[in-house]
Parts: structure tokens; sequence; C-alpha cells
């Protein structure tokens, strides 16, 4: 057996950025896991990592083959920059505004997944209502109180 996630260095931010872009540093952290071989939860090619993926046309493969070509972010750096290149300043921006607001939709069965994985790592933060806000807040880091809150998310008496 490998090693373990318990020797990696915890994963970056999804609003850690790599050439403008939030989740590119989390997503590459996870390719890098991948390559090495250690055993252990990083899931790679999640969601999130596939909205990365779309907005720069390309692949779970694609990325972990930039990422691994250098031994810090610059060979992935280049992938990204050459790969958005041609977008405006306004597509990278909605692009960061949607990742980083991701949240369950209203009505959908998303909603009580999120609510429950809240309750199990949101350490008592019942106005989390965004996936990287919970990511954040789950690995320890700083997450303002938020005061925008929908209802689905809120505390039911």
């Amino acid at each position: 057996m490998g090693p373990s996630m318990d020797t990696v260095t915890p994963l970056r931010s999804p609003r850690d950025m790599i050439s403008g872009l939030a989740m590119a540093a989390r997503t590459a952290d996870k390719a890098r896991v991948v390559a090495s071989g250690v055993v252990g939860k990083v899931d790679y090619n999640c969601s999130m990592d596939r909205q990365l993926f779309a907005f720069i046309g390309a692949d779970a493969t694609e990325y972990l083959n930039a990422v691994t070509s250098s031994a810090d972010d610059s060979g992935v750096a280049r992938f990204v920059s050459d790969r958005v290149a041609s977008k405006s300043d306004e597509a990278i921006s909605a692009y960061n505004d949607i990742l980083l607001g991701d949240s369950p939709t209203e009505g959908t069965e998303e909603v009580g997944w999120f609510l429950e994985a809240r309750e199990k790592r949101g350490r008592g933060r019942t106005d989390i209502f965004t996936w990287p806000d919970l990511i954040d807040v789950e690995e320890g880091r700083d997450v303002p109180l938020r005061a925008d809150t929908p209802e689905w998310a809120r505390p039911k008496a």
C-alpha cells in the first residue's frame, strides 16, 4: 500500500487561483495526489473540477498531464493561460463567480446532500450554502459569516 492522505499537504482552497482561475490550484493539487498514487479520499474530476475543465476546453487527463509536466505550477499555468488567452476578462470573472457561488439548486435532491454534508463537516456553520465555503470551513480556513443564506439552507425551527 502507498502513502496515505495523512502524508499529503492539504489541498489549496477553491479560491486559490492559477492563471486567474478559481479551482485551478486545488484541481492541480488533486491531480498531483492522483499522479503520486497516494491512497486516500481525493475526488479528482469532481463536478467542480469538470466546471474548470469545461471552461478551459480540456479534460481530466489533459489537465493531469499539464500538472505533471513540471515540479511546480508552471506547467499547468502555461496550459491554462494558453487555453484562456482568447477569453475576455468578463468571461473569466463570470466563470470565477459561478464556480465560487456553486450551491445546490433549491428543490433538488442535491440540497439534501449538501445539508447532510454541512451537518457532518461544516463545524456548526449553518450560514454556509456554497460548496467552496463548505470545503474551506471543513479544511479549517477562515470563511466570513454570511448574511445572505437562502431560505433552503437556513436551519428549520
